[in-house]
């Protein structure tokens, strides 16, 4: 995975559906084939789950009636195994 690489949501959080009942602004499964681009790694900033990454979506998460509490819009920490590169 590299910086400023575009990748596609597979799945959220591993899977492609939520597990039973989830609030509708925490319902990411909603993003899931959308595009965006690896902003950074969380080594990099001492997230504390290193097995994620910042990712910005093309697409307006917050539009979409979902909550983002980054400072870059319409970006989440995202696994990296939920992401897929982008050819």
């Amino acid at each position: 995975m590299k910086k400023g690489r575009k990748y596609i949501l597979e799945t959220f959080n591993g899977t492609r559906t939520p597990d039973g009942e989830c609030d509708e602004k925490e319902n990411y499964w909603k993003l899931i084939e959308e595009e965006g681009t690896l902003i950074n790694f969380a080594d990099d900033l001492r997230f504390p789950n290193k097995n994620r990454v910042l990712f910005q979506f093309d697409c307006d998460v917050k539009g979409r009636g979902l909550e983002s509490h980054n400072e870059k819009p319409n970006a989440l920490w995202i696994l990296k195994t939920d992401l897929k590169e982008i050819k």
